[in-house]
């Protein structure tokens, strides 16, 4: 096997505890128990874990809340949920929330080994997949910067030139050219793969909000506090950290943001003591933040640190003879059960390359994928793609900035728009029902952390679903 399995057992059963930890310690499992859920979830913070046992129902922090919090973190182990009292809607509920498999009490302890057993074996093949994507990023990092025009093998020789290094990289480009995934890149191809990748959007995010996403905060700092959290400049400490759409920044964030680019140093909210992180940071942005600069939107100390290494992301307009093989990719990558790809037919690849893609690579996946919906045969014809007009769109234009929330008047009728906070919290329950109360799952969908998804969840008002 190599090492013990590292297992953690939860349980309020004195007796059940022991027993196990005698069965699996005589097995060679490194096994750690406790009977109060916060105890486990430090361990599981300080120490590696591999795969979890724990009980659903105990005082304190139930099963489920634990299962929730463990399965939020990163490379969380695998968690096997054990009750007395099984019902069809618990079960269901756990394996929602992401439980590798749901035992009835009283289990037979063969039973148990074997699902342990199994479930160590399915983290340890997610780990060896994982390690082999960062091994496939090592030996060819741009595999997914599809095309050979010269302004994507400039591209990929500014990615090759810059990875190494520990420079602040700003990445331009509009809107769905695929400024995340040069972001990508570069960390792949960079001494810190092996370390976290991290992004966040400040075009989602409320100034409040964002700068708690960055920076953290202490137990107490605001209200609803109730203990202290890492923002995403300490999780990303030895790795890299995108800043998505920096030109949505604030102007009372920057400061604070400019501070760490040029010692290090950030504090938490609601601590006077600076902490320090090794962070790489990237941003990118579809705007002209030079313009930005000199209408008083943007710091001008702040734009010449980040602008030490540009790179732009170029337009598909401008890269036209990319088409051909970015379709097929989105092919193969949309049907990947295929053993052939389906194919375009010349009238549909015509149609696809005289096209200006304002909406960028974004767009053409998205008609790729309709066309494979609409097709009914091994081929795809025009009429099967969404309509495409030669030259019918302009350069896409450059991103407004957030508008703020519209107020509220009494007696307003139809036809007037709804206040943001409504839009929301409507938009977070929609993602809450598609998945069926996950709010792992729900804070995936919408492109939040799912630290911002609880703090969203309790301004709205909107309480916990079955599921959650």
């Amino acid at each position: 096997m190599g090492r013990k399995i590292r297992l953690l057992i939860l349980d309020d059963e004195a007796l059940f505890l022991e027993t196990l930890a005698r069965i699996f310690g005589r097995e060679g499992f490194e096994v750690t128990t406790t009977s109060v859920g916060s105890a486990a979830i430090q361990h599981i913070e300080r120490n590696p874990v591999d795969v979890v046992l724990a009980d659903v129902v105990m005082p304190g922090m139930d099963g489920l809340t634990f299962l929730e919090h463990v399965r939020s973190r990163p490379d969380p182990p695998e968690v096997v949920m054990l009750t007395a009292h099984a019902t069809v809607e618990t079960a269901v509920r756990a394996m929602k929330a992401g439980a590798y498999d749901y035992l009835q009490k009283p289990a037979r302890v063969e039973e148990i080994e074997k699902v342990v057993q199994r479930a160590y074996e399915h983290r340890r093949l997610m780990l060896e997949n994982r390690r082999l994507a960062r091994m496939l990023d090592r030996v060819d990092p741009y595999r997914d910067l599809v095309g050979d025009s010269p302004k994507i093998r400039e591209l990929r020789e500014l990615i090759e030139r810059v990875a190494p290094t520990e420079t602040t990289v700003l990445i331009t480009g509009e809107s769905g050219t695929g400024k995340e995934l040069v972001a990508r890149k570069i960390h792949a191809a960079s001494p810190r793969a092996d370390g976290p990748f991290l992004a966040v959007n400040c075009g989602s995010l409320r100034p409040e909000l964002l700068e708690n996403e960055l920076f953290g905060h202490v137990a107490g700092a605001f209200t609803g506090a109730t203990r202290s959290a890492a923002g995403l400049f300490e999780e990303a400490d030895g790795g890299t950290l995108l800043i998505d759409e920096i030109g949505e920044m604030e102007l009372g964030i920057q400061p604070s943001l400019l501070r760490v680019l040029e010692t290090g140093e950030f504090k938490r909210l609601g601590q006077p003591k600076p902490r320090r992180t090794n962070a790489r940071v990237l941003a990118a942005t579809n705007r002209d933040l030079a313009r930005d600069v000199e209408a008083g939107r943007f710091r001008r100390d702040l734009f010449y640190r980040l602008n030490v290494f540009t790179i732009h992301v170029p337009p598909l307009r401008e890269r036209r003879e990319d088409i051909p093989a970015l379709a097929e990719h989105f092919l193969r990558w949309l049907e990947p059960e295929r053993p052939e790809p389906r194919r375009l037919t010349p009238r549909a690849l015509e149609a696809l390359r005289a096209h200006d893609w304002p909406g960028n690579v974004r767009e053409l996946r998205n008609a790729i994928e309709r066309g494979l919906i609409m097709a009914r045969g091994d081929t795809i014809d025009v009429g099967d793609l969404p309509p495409l007009r030669p030259g019918s769109a302009a350069p896409a234009p450059e991103a407004p900035r957030r508008p703020a929330p519209p107020a509220v008047r009494e007696g307003a009728g139809d036809g007037e728009f709804l206040p943001l906070a409504e839009l929301e919290a409507r938009q977070i329950r929609e993602a809450l029902e598609r998945t069926g109360g996950n709010k792992t799952a729900a804070a995936r969908l919408l492109g939040i952390s799912l630290r911002s998804l609880y703090t969203k969840l309790a301004r709205h008002g909107i309480e916990s679903t079955p599921g959650t």
